[in-house]
């Protein structure tokens, strides 16, 4: 609404100053000059009248323009004047106009801020809460991870005590691998595998052996024999059929290769099992011997300096700079 009085105010001034410019113009107007050649006419036409009708003639020209002239300044004067008072009028209109406008336009920017300093505010709050409950979880976050390491510090000993147990409960056992399935031929388990024994090893007395059984899983149709699982009774007997096992690498039954291995726990056997790649480095390495310790610990020998590796990348590391890939 303030654009809207503004808009009228401009046009006025400009008239107003327009009025001002004709008025200033009028009055500052030199008289009108003449003619030399229409005065000597004129006053030959006039000394041709009579003197006194020339006197009354000029007086009452005279006095008219004298009179046309005040009475055109006066009008102009009153129009000046009307209009100051119209512009002054004018200005205190728009002047209460934007007060008005003023006042309307600060009270909504304090609602406004008003309610933005409320949002804030408890924009605040929230941020507090959220700051000590992050702090709080922080805390509890820190707590948990000390905590889960250290219960992780104790799951990996206990699971290595557990590997260690159950190692020591299958220190006395080995393993048959290649015997088909069915052959004891009536015969105890026992029996049959401690005479399998003796045969394929020349043993000089059948072993004593505390059981015998087949791994336990699902008889298989077109998969290899399940394992023989025997638990030898005295623990130098073991050895020494693992000693002629060294020996002979090559054993068979009839025309089928079996072989015979320590029972490791399965744990121990894939850590094992990550050296292997390493063991095909070293095999046929000149002045070069190697071989696992118990549980999965790599033992290299060359040029009269012996290794022990337990970490099978820092073992190939040094098979490959001693003897390439």
């Amino acid at each position: 609404s303030a654009v809207f009085t503004v808009l009228p105010c401009a046009t006025l001034q400009v008239t107003m100053f327009s009025l001002i410019l004709a008025s200033t113009f009028f009055l500052e107007m030199p008289p009108k000059k003449t003619n030399p050649k229409q005065v000597a006419t004129e006053t030959t036409d006039l000394g041709e009248a009579s003197a006194e009708n020339d006197g009354a003639k000029a007086s009452t020209l005279a006095s008219s323009v004298h009179e046309e002239y005040t009475q055109g300044n006066k009008l102009v004067l009153s129009a000046i004047a009307s209009l100051d008072a119209k512009i002054i009028q004018m200005k205190v209109d728009i002047c209460d106009t934007l007060r008005g406008e003023i006042a309307m336009l600060r009270a909504e920017n304090d609602e406004a801020i008003s309610a933005l300093r409320t949002v804030m505010e408890n924009h605040n709050v929230q941020l507090k809460d959220l700051s000590e409950a992050a702090t709080s979880t922080s805390n509890s976050v820190v707590k948990l991870e000390e905590k889960v390491k250290q219960l992780s510090s104790k799951v990996e000993q206990l699971t290595e005590k557990c590997i260690d147990l159950e190692g020591h409960s299958k220190r006395n056992n080995i393993r048959i691998a290649g015997v088909p399935e069915g052959r004891k031929n009536g015969q105890h388990v026992s029996d049959f595998v401690a005479k399998l024994l003796r045969d394929l090893l020349d043993l000089d007395e059948i072993p004593l052996l505390d059981r015998a059984h087949r791994a336990l899983r699902a008889t298989p149709e077109d998969a290899p024999p399940r394992h023989l699982i025997a638990r030898i009774h005295y623990y130098h007997t073991m050895e020494e059929i693992l000693r002629k096992v060294s020996i002979r690498k090559n054993l068979k039954l009839g025309d089928i290769r079996v072989q015979i291995f320590r029972d490791l726990p399965q744990a121990v056997v894939k850590r094992r099992a990550a050296f292997t790649p390493v063991r095909n480095l070293l095999r046929d390495q000149p002045g070069v011997k190697y071989g696992l310790l118990y549980p999965a610990k790599l033992r290299v020998t060359y040029n009269s300096t012996e290794l022990v590796f337990t970490d099978p990348n820092e073992a190939r590391r040094y098979a490959q700079e001693k003897f390439g890939s």
